[in-house]
């Protein structure tokens, strides 16, 4: 027990004044004459030594009602251990312990001192409560599903490991919600064990726990931290001598109130220490890393960058790939009769081009040889007629993952059962008296014409087209982009891997002024872009990301074909993923699956019969978020979570953490009894009282002579 103002407990003296002044009363031995009362008889002096009390049960009554009195303006409370108290109370529990195992608990001791506070939880379970352990991150795992038996909880307490994921509440939560709702239980309880960071309660979206369940927040954050994390590598690329040379730049960030001096910074490639650099980082700030150029001559190489070990070691390392900068290879094939200048406009923009770069050969359409398209990823037919060999090839070539643009102008580029032609091919239109027709649609959803979404990023009103074929498509294929009248202007086809877009116009300017339009260049680059299936390669990924292993293969793929001669296909490879953790899946046929990336390190693929090439590497870092350690107290936290209250609207009882003494007395109000206990005391006192008093002459303390004035 207990007491808020305990200076009042000073007022229970007061039961002692009574007592004190009747038990020692004396009557006085010397008598002062009065010669008023001279004449009045003289009544003998009688000592009284000590008074005695008569009745006890109306004593006790009035210095109970004295003492509830004075205990109710103290603010009694008890001090009671929630989970012990859970314990005693009456009705087994149904509880869901959620355990924080993102990045941010490797922290220090944050996750010895989490694993404690839930074993304390399972601790205070009675032989009839059963609990849920979940491990959350960025998704919530249930690890043991609801069970009386603390031995396994216990063990997967101590089993559970901290994991590269970001902090995410709300999945977690939501997992709690729908466990406790669905219990039979009249007693719910959940324990969230965190250190509370407000990056993982980004979103703010209330969580309604079934009625009467209660949230009991346990932190274990620290009110100051620090931090060294590497956030970021940039990558300058230059070719030197044929080469390519990367100048590597890591940016780092100091989260403590101390300033990090000299601290080594290496650049380790293939698992080799090749420069180290010293870095100086002011309290609070940013600093950054630049080492010397190195030369990459080999695809998916790893490399990291690592900053020492401090509190927080897994933001101390960062990953990335490096590979030399692919070119995309392109065949301009134009008819045996033209000049060179018919592609100029063409291989020029191409040539303007630096991510990617993009290099260009220019051949004659009748004399195409399979060597021709090793290595190629798009094949452009500039108004060309192609023989039945060529069109096969372009076939084989589509079917394999390749991309093809038709230029249409005034030769068919095959018969017109050619698969590769998205429609049937009719007559050209001539709108020179109209001075040419515009485009009066494009589709915004393509990604060819995404980025023109935004008319700040220019648009394609003012380019006229003077001539154009007629193209009518097939049910199955996509018509990217109209003229104002109606008619087709880029139609796509989908042939086996590949991608194939006609353009019902040239692309020399003869039929139109495109090449002379702004729009032109930005155009022509998304164009070869989507049809080459490029894709800017990343040198990290960020845990809790997805990889499509079709990317990865197809890389390794087009690396095969590149020196075997064209042979190899996608969707026939078998590839097995290996995790940072050594960890082996084995992926077949079919569908291209993908894979979570939940491990901070290096996944490695490889394709099945490959040899000894090295296989394809992706980085996998933490999310940036994890390195900010700034927390949320938890009744902000809780606050937030349901509403701005302690009860949401439904019906949820939260206990607040870290409950102040006059929280807890408020809750108890104990103070409420002991008055109303006090008043009750006063009354059946009083009532007693004034039944004895009808006896004659009775005094509570009479005198042990019995004499009476």
């Amino acid at each position: 027990m207990s007491f808020l103002a305990p200076l009042f407990l000073v007022g229970l003296a007061a039961v002692a004044v009574p007592i004190f002044v009747h038990l020692i009363q004396r009557e006085r031995r010397n008598v002062i004459e009065f010669p008023s009362l001279m004449f009045i008889q003289r009544i003998p002096f009688q000592s009284v030594e000590r008074r005695r009390i008569h009745n006890w049960w109306l004593l006790l009554l009035r210095l109970a009602a004295l003492a509830l009195i004075v205990a109710a303006f103290a603010r009694p409370f008890l001090k009671v251990d929630p989970v012990a108290a859970a314990a005693r109370a009456t009705g087994a529990r149904e509880v869901v312990i959620l355990l924080d195992r993102s990045a941010s608990m490797g922290y220090g001791n944050h996750w010895a001192r989490a694993q404690d506070e839930a074993r304390k939880v399972v601790g205070g379970m009675s032989g009839d409560d059963r609990a849920t352990l979940v491990l959350f991150d960025d998704g919530p795992e249930e690890a043991v599903r609801a069970t009386a038996d603390r031995g396994s909880l216990t063990a997967a307490i101590a089993a559970a490991k901290v994991s590269s994921g970001a902090t995410r509440f709300a999945p977690a939560l939501r997992l709690a919600q729908s466990k406790l709702s669905m219990s039979d239980r009249s007693r719910k309880q959940a324990y969230l064990i965190s250190d509370f960071q407000k990056s993982g309660w980004a979103r703010q979206e209330e969580i309604h726990l079934p009625d009467g369940a209660t949230m009991t927040p346990v932190s274990v954050a620290e009110l100051e931290t620090s931090d060294l994390a590497v956030a970021s590598v940039s990558l300058a690329r230059a070719a030197f001598s044929g080469q390519d040379r990367v100048t590597i730049t890591a940016g780092l960030i100091n989260r403590g109130s101390t300033p990090v001096a000299k601290r080594p910074v290496q650049l380790d490639i293939d698992g080799r220490t090749v420069a180290s650099r010293d870095v100086t980082i002011p309290a609070n700030g940013t600093g950054s890393v630049t080492f010397d150029a190195v030369t990459v001559s080999e695809n998916n190489v790893r490399a990291s960058i690592r900053a020492g070990t401090d509190t927080l070691p897994a933001n101390n390392n960062f990953y990335f790939v490096l590979s030399p900068g692919r070119p995309v290879s392109v065949l301009v094939l134009q008819n045996d009769s033209a000049d060179r200048s018919s592609s100029v406009y063409l291989t020029t923009v191409l040539g303007l081009s630096t991510a990617p770069r993009f290099t260009t050969d220019v051949a004659a359409a009748s004399r195409v040889t399979p060597g021709q398209l090793d290595g190629r990823s798009l094949v452009v037919v500039n108004d060309a007629a192609l023989s039945s060999a060529t069109a096969d090839l372009l076939r084989a070539f589509v079917e394999r993952g390749g991309g093809v643009f038709l230029a249409l102008g005034d030769r068919n580029p095959a018969g017109s059962d050619w698969p590769l032609l998205p429609g049937s091919l009719g007559s050209p239109v001539d709108r020179m008296a109209m001075r040419g027709g515009t485009f009066g649609y494009l589709d915004y959803s393509s990604p060819i014409f995404d980025e023109f979404k935004d008319r700040r990023n220019g648009n394609f009103a003012n380019m006229r087209c003077l001539k154009y074929r007629t193209l009518t498509p097939a049910p199955t294929d996509h018509v990217l982009a109209r003229f104002d009248d109606g008619a087709a202007a880029l139609v796509e086809r989908r042939v086996g891997s590949g991608r194939v877009i006609a353009f019902t116009s040239t692309i020399d300017g003869s039929w139109n002024d495109a090449p002379k339009h702004g729009m032109y260049l930005p155009l022509m680059h998304r164009l070869a872009q989507y049809l080459a299936q490029f894709d800017q390669p990343t040198a990290w990924q960020t845990v809790g990301r997805m990889l499509d292993i079709s990317t990865p293969v197809a890389a390794l793929v087009r690396e095969g074909q590149a020196g075997a001669g064209g042979t190899g296909r996608v969707r026939g490879a078998r590839a097995v993923v290996m995790s940072p953790a050594g960890e082996q899946t084995s992926l077949g046929e079919g569908a291209a699956p993908t894979v979570a990336l939940s491990e901070q390190g290096f996944y490695s693929v490889r394709l099945t019969g490959a040899g000894d090439r090295r296989p394809f590497e992706v980085a996998v870092n933490l999310d940036p978020a994890e390195s900010d350690l700034a927390s949320m107290p938890p009744a902000e936290f809780l606050a937030g979570a349901t509403g701005g209250g302690t009860i949401t609207p439904g019906g949820t009882s939260l206990d607040q953490p870290e409950l102040t003494p006059a929280d807890i007395e408020k809750k108890q109000a104990i103070w409420w009894f002991l008055l109303v206990a006090g008043l009750v005391a006063l009354l059946a006192e009083s009532i007693l009282s004034n039944r004895l008093s009808r006896r004659s002459g009775f005094n509570l303390f009479g005198s042990d002579a019995g004499s009476r004035a």
